[in-house]
């Protein structure tokens, strides 16, 4: 019985597949004899004509620009259902619809009732749309959604529109297009971008991180992602920003491309290790980004990345103490280190304390907590040093003399003896040499 409705179903869909069919058919030969009709029959199938064209452009429009992402009745494009072939076929009849901006609404005000949100206008373009949507109230928010269901055809719209030269040679197709607020950003960076974690589950975050990487994987392709990309409009750091956890696959992506993006910082002096904080549910993103730090810069950055200054003077390190606590943010570093030391990692080099030291007492922008660091780690390096100082070191320790008073100043890890382990007094300071091989667990055993 079951089987028999299904099949009737089926037969019904065909039926109505057909009937529509015939339909156009018959329109088709309409149009065709239009010329041969009377005077007031052929002004009227014209009009028609317009009102279905006009009608149909503006479909298409709305189908691409399509907002309404979670209410149960999305209606937009679906890489599950639509295929390039067909959106590539009205595309090239409407072209125009490409370029059409929508206006919406962005609501600014206080969490507090009484307050009145303000609201402010501003326009996309559709292939804007086609990376994010609004919250269900309608609203545009730095937190949007990501549109899974049709950021796959951001690289079909871009070539298109670069096809039929719709935009100026600098936007690539609408991809870099942002207005001059910066309240909408451009393609990129929303391509680099996440669900709140609160939202959704790490499934579908991870369901994201998949559908937009390919999406970044084609534009490279296509050479519409460029690898001075990455620095110059801060995607690594922005990826940071955007709970790490939900898109490892695109991080792991741009680092591969361009491992000197880790030691990029932005007009603040932040780096994406230090931007790696704003993960609300766990040491994660720092650890994985300090990681790679390590695995690219095993000599002497990857460990100097802990304790660059941002603007505020504070770093890495400090930060992740404030936010982690003490003690796990140690044990992520030590952990990290003795493996990249003891080359547990066929492909990783081995850590050179020295350079590393003496990049960390040159460089100004490398908070002096560093040189402790790696002094208390190494204390024989020290030695070796002044038993035989090259040029680099005299110069070293000659450029820290300068600078040792304005780094005093500094709200720095080292300058209390206290035991607070908030990140505010020294955090390295009841940490003891250990021998390259020892583990954590090791340390953790002779604690007890």
């Amino acid at each position: 019985m079951e089987y028999a409705n299904i099949d009737n179903e089926d037969g019904q869909e065909h039926q109505a597949a057909d009937a529509r069919r015939r339909r156009r058919l018959e329109l088709i030969t309409v149009l065709q004899k239009t010329e041969e009709f009377p005077f007031r029959s052929e002004n009227k199938t014209d009009e028609l004509v317009e009102t279905f064209l006009e009608t149909l452009k503006d479909d298409i429009h709305d189908m691409i620009c399509e907002r309404d992402h979670d209410d149960g009745n999305y209606q937009g494009l679906d890489s599950d259902r639509d295929t390039e072939a067909e959106v590539e076929t009205v595309l090239r009849l409407f072209p125009g619809v490409m370029t059409r901006r929508k206006e919406i609404a962005i609501y600014e005000g206080d969490d507090d009732d009484d307050e009145e949100e303000e609201e402010e206008r501003v326009v996309l373009y559709p292939i804007q749309f086609l990376a994010v949507t609004l919250y269900p109230d309608g609203s545009w928010s730095s937190d949007q959604w990501c549109n899974v269901k049709s950021a796959p055809f951001i690289p079909l719209v871009a070539r298109l529109a670069i096809e039929f030269g719709l935009f100026d040679e600098q936007h690539r197709g609408g991809l870099l297009f942002e207005d001059e607020t910066h309240d909408i950003r451009h393609v990129l960076h929303y391509l680099i971008c996440s669900d709140p974690i609160e939202r959704r589950s790490q499934e579908y975050h991870e369901h994201i991180d998949d559908k937009y990487l390919q999406v970044l994987i084609q534009l490279r392709k296509m050479g519409l992602l460029k690898k001075e990309d990455i620095q110059k409009y801060d995607l690594l750091n922005d990826l940071s920003c955007h709970y790490f956890h939900s898109g490892e696959k695109r991080f792991r992506f741009l680092v591969q491309w361009d491992p000197s993006a880790l030691t990029h910082t932005t007009e603040y002096s932040n780096l994406p290790l230090r931007s790696s904080y704003l993960n609300r549910d766990s040491i994660r993103g720092f650890q994985s980004i300090f990681e790679y730090g390590i695995h690219y810069f095993p000599k002497k950055k990857g460990i100097n990345l802990l304790f660059i200054k941002t603007n505020e003077g504070d770093t890495p390190f400090k930060i992740a103490c404030e936010k982690y606590g003490h003690e796990q943010v140690m044990e992520v570093v030590e952990d990290t280190l003795i493996r990249y030391s003891t080359s547990l990692d066929n492909h990783a080099s081995p850590l050179n304390i020295v350079e590393a030291l003496m990049m960390a007492a040159i460089d100004e922008n490398v908070h002096i907590d560093c040189v402790y660091f790696l002094i208390r780690r190494e204390p024989d390096i020290l030695v070796k040093l002044l038993s035989n100082p090259s040029p680099l070191a005299i110069t070293a320790v000659s450029n820290r003399n300068n600078n040792n008073d304005n780094d005093k100043n500094d709200d720095s890890n080292y300058n209390n003896s206290n035991d607070k382990n908030d990140g505010t007094s020294n955090p390295l300071g009841r940490t003891k040499r250990m021998n390259s091989k020892t583990t954590i667990t090791e340390r953790k055993r002779k604690r007890d």
